[in-house]
C-alpha cells in the first residue's frame, strides 16, 4: 500500500484558458460525492430490510477548505472576484505523487470568507460546489 502525503497538493483554477495556482491552501476537503437511490420497497416484501435501487446518477460534492488569507496574491483575489461575478468555472486539485494525478471539476457556486483569531493567523475559508462529478484519471472497474 502507497501512503502518499498531502503535502505537495495544489488547487488551481484556470484564469485566462491558464491554470493558475491559489496560493497558501492549507486544508482541502471533498465532500458529498454520493450515488443517488431510491427506496424500491413494495406492499409484499416481507423482509425487514429496506431494499435500495441506483438511479445511475452521483452527486458531485463540493470542494471545500481553508488558506492563508493575503488580499495581496492574485489567485486569492480571483476567488473575491468570482463572489462579485458569479458563474461556471474550472478547477483542479493536483495530487503531490505525480504533475499529471489530478481532479478536475467545474465549480457552479463559490462561498469564500476570510477569518481572524487572537491566537492564530488569518484564514479564510472557501467552499466550490461541484457541477457534475470531478474527472477522476484512473478508474477502476467492478
Amino acid at each position: 500500500m502507497t501512503v502518499i502525503a498531502s503535502k505537495g497538493t495544489t488547487l488551481q483554477q484556470t484564469v485566462a484558458a491558464a491554470l493558475v495556482d491559489i496560493a497558501q491552501v492549507i486544508s482541502l476537503d471533498f465532500s458529498g460525492m454520493e450515488s443517488e437511490t431510491f427506496e424500491s420497497d413494495s406492499l409484499d416484501n416481507t423482509d425487514a430490510g429496506i431494499p435500495h435501487q441506483a438511479t445511475g446518477r452521483t452527486e458531485g460534492g463540493s470542494v471545500s477548505g481553508e488558506l492563508w488569507f493575503d488580499p495581496a496574491l492574485q489567485g486569492q483575489n480571483n476567488m473575491q472576484y468570482m463572489l462579485d461575478n458569479p458563474g461556471d468555472e474550472s478547477w483542479n486539485v493536483v495530487w503531490p505523487d505525480s504533475a499529471t494525478t489530478s481532479w478536475a471539476f467545474t465549480g457552479a457556486g463559490l462561498s469564500f470568507g476570510p477569518k481572524a483569531a487572537l491566537n492564530d493567523g488569518l484564514k479564510a475559508s472557501f467552499s466550490i460546489k461541484i457541477d457534475g462529478l470531478p474527472t477522476f484519471p484512473v478508474a477502476g472497474s467492478v
